[in-house]
């Protein structure tokens, strides 16, 4: 599994909860990487940042936006427990 996450040049909340979830995808054993929203096609921008996508074999199974590390350990443990 891998979490993608899209954040903005200039975006504080995402400079500020990108470590976080790079431990936790660490920790998780979980692969972490990060794509600049100025790098995609503006029709697939997600609608605001920080926003995560986590795939399991290429396909995208779970997707969130924000800055909660409740909610990220949530998705994170109801989608390792399926």
């Amino acid at each position: 599994m891998e979490i993608v996450m899209i954040k903005k040049l200039g975006c504080g909340p995402c400079k500020t909860f990108e470590p976080i979830v790079k431990a936790e995808a660490e920790k998780r054993s979980l692969g972490f990487r990060h794509i600049m929203q100025e790098d995609m096609p503006e029709e697939i921008r997600p609608p605001y940042f920080p926003y995560f996508y986590l795939y399991n074999d290429g396909e995208v199974i779970e997707h969130w936006g924000g800055t909660s590390d409740r909610k990220l350990e949530k998705v994170l443990d109801r989608s390792l427990n399926k």
